[in-house]
């Protein structure tokens, strides 16, 4: 398994364990199925969103312009594809901040995991 593979199996797990863990945590606290559901829409959202930058950044093209039209591209269609599932899921009345809170925990894991892979840098 390639280092890039390694990295993100890793944070797709802790962007599972932190979503699911504030999920629980918020729908218990606010017992409401609805921010349950929207913090772990959010959290599928920020996961796709990141499928979809790890898949640009692996089929860049050497030509620095051509790689330049593509990531702009990639980065209007992703933000596209969340204004379209955060304002499905808002006219179902689900909480727009259960939905970004979801969001949030997927760029947690990754401070977590860049916070986790340089202690281990620095030990090794």
């Amino acid at each position: 398994m390639n280092e890039v593979t390694s990295m993100n199996k890793k944070i797709v797990i802790y962007s599972l364990l932190i979503g699911i863990s504030v999920a629980i945590i918020a729908g218990l606290l606010f017992n409401d199925i609805y921010v349950l559901v929207g913090v772990l829409v959010g959290l599928g959202t920020g996961l796709i969103g990141y499928a979809m930058i790890v898949q640009m950044a692996l089929s860049l093209k050497p030509d620095e312009n051509l790689s330049k039209r593509q990531g702009a591209a990639n980065y209007i269609v992703r933000y596209i594809i969340y204004a379209v599932i955060f304002g499905f899921f808002v006219y179902l009345n689900i909480s727009i901040i259960a939905l970004l809170v979801g969001f949030l925990c997927h760029k947690l894991s990754i401070f977590v995991y860049a916070l986790l892979e340089g202690r281990m840098d620095k030990n090794a």
